[in-house]
């Protein structure tokens, strides 16, 4: 081993001396040059202070992962850490055994939350004049080990099945040139204060303790204990709020006598938190619903009954990515209808005034995040996951993949070509369904969260080839209704 501190790839015993800025990544101009489809083109860099050694991920697709996490943001090195850019090990060596031992972990490190899966997109809006979008999302993570309704057959939600699909998906076409505007395009056109409730999210993304801490009053804390024991049996609050926050979107009601109902829907899991704000940015009430009950009385299937327990999106007579995008529109339109005139959860959620309402909420909608959760770990464990690959590959690949993706509708292989390279890059799994001969693998935008990509891989001859892919809009099919 040698005293001088560098960096050797496992796979093919390259080795590089480890210098301030060193970085690595796909691109030709990196340091360490990793010519692998996980690995970005500007994947990572490494910086020296204090004595310290700093890893620091610069948005990568894959992730930059130390002893088996996945690092946010950046982390610090200590004597015997594995590293792993993507699905490359690389082994340290030179780090001596007198090195002083790290320092505290860096602010935004301390919550770390599985790897990102793939999430599918809605289908772009018809004709209508889009109202004011509703919603804003966040990057992806866990996945869902759901059965969902045949793959091969795109049926569009039962309602208005066939209604101009070229319209629809022309729409997003639009959409795309607006990537880089991203959520606060949206906040500009939906006025009404959205803001705060958007910046909780984000902040909640990163660090849920801390940004709870901040929003909820003292009596709101005991509310949320009490919701963590039920929401997260087995998993730890921080990490499932982080989540949870990171894949939802976000909608809001007319405020009403100094309070604002908002919505925090999670479309994967198909479940919301429902809140209440004070007009100083003070969250007063919250409560997990299932989009289920959320859908009440808008005769919407799976939209009445009981709690719920199963993800709607799953149980339509349509394709997965449509399934998503019908009940996510759904769901955010009763949430505006119902708390239009009402800011009492109480009154607006029948449910919440019965003995057991609230827990048992509580409890369908840990069941339904579960089955996202497990979805995902399903896609990420282990490295060498052949469906993960598949995927990994074919972002890599961007638009070159349509070769291979025959059944793809022509106008959502027009928006997809118009797509940059970055764009491909961006998006991370959301949720996995495999059928056994399909797998569907659905992913949300890490820099647009209206949309997302939907990819049907078939087997074949025991490999796995991309069959159909469809980007979608959250706000197209809000539109759409």
């Amino acid at each position: 081993m040698s005293d001088v501190p560098s960096l050797v790839v496992v796979s093919t015993g390259v080795r590089v001396s480890l210098i301030e800025g060193l970085t690595v990544g796909r691109g030709p101009g990196n340091a360490l040059c990793l010519e692998d489809a996980s690995v970005s083109s500007h994947h990572a860099v490494f910086r020296h202070t204090g004595g310290q050694w700093l890893l620091q991920d610069l948005d990568s697709t894959n992730g930059t992962w130390v002893n088996g996490n996945r690092i946010q943001g950046r982390a610090w090195l200590s004597p015997g850490d594995a590293v792993r850019f993507g699905v490359v090990n690389v082994r340290l060596e030179g780090f001596g055994a007198s090195q002083p031992a790290a320092p505290p972990p860096v602010p935004g490190a301390a919550v770390r939350v599985p790897p990102p899966p793939p999430q599918p997109l809605p289908p772009p809006t018809p004709p209508l004049p889009p109202p004011a979008p509703r919603y804003a999302v966040p990057p992806p993570v866990p996945q869902v080990a759901s059965v969902v309704a045949p793959l091969p057959h795109p049926a569009v939600p039962a309602r208005k099945r066939g209604k101009s699909w070229g319209w629809i998906l022309g729409g997003g076409v639009v959409l795309l040139a607006l990537l880089g505007m991203g959520v606060w395009f949206f906040l500009g056109r939906m006025g009404g204060g959205l803001d705060r409730a958007v910046a909780f999210r984000e902040d909640a993304g990163k660090n849920p303790p801390a940004a709870f801490q901040k929003a909820l009053t003292p009596a709101m804390q005991t509310r949320l204990a009490s919701v963590n024991e039920v929401l997260w049996p087995t998993t730890d609050p921080a990490v499932g709020w982080a989540f949870f926050f990171r894949t939802s979107l976000v909608t809001g009601a007319p405020e009403r006598g100094g309070r604002k109902p908002v919505l925090f829907y999670n479309p994967w899991a198909d479940i919301g938190l429902v809140t209440i704000w004070e007009s100083k940015g003070t969250l007063v009430n919250l409560e997990m619903v299932p989009g289920k009950v959320l859908r009440q009385g808008e005769g919407v299937p799976n939209g009445g009954g009981s709690y719920g327990g199963g993800l709607a999106w799953t149980q339509q007579d349509s394709y997965g990515p449509h399934g998503v995008g019908y009940i996510t529109a759904y769901t955010l339109r009763s949430f505006e209808k119902t708390f239009a005139k009402q800011t009492a959860l109480e009154l607006a959620i029948p449910a919440m005034a019965s003995p057991n309402g609230p827990t048992a909420m509580r409890v369908a909608c840990g069941l339904q995040m579960a089955q996202v959760v497990h979805s995902l770990v399903t896609f990420s464990e282990p490295m060498n996951n052949p469906v993960r690959l598949a995927f990994i590959r074919l972002l890599a690949e961007g638009k070159a993949s349509l070769g291979h993706a025959t059944k793809t509708e022509p106008t959502s292989a027009e928006a997809l070509r118009k797509l940059p390279d970055e764009a491909w890059a961006a998006f991370r799994p959301a949720v996995m369904v495999d059928t056994g001969e399909k797998v569907l693998v659905m992913a949300h935008s890490g820099k647009n969260p209206d949309l997302f990509l939907g990819v049907v891989f078939r087997r074949s001859e025991g490999a796995l080839v991309p069959e159909r892919l469809d980007l979608m809009s959250f706000n197209a099919c809000y539109g759409g209704l």
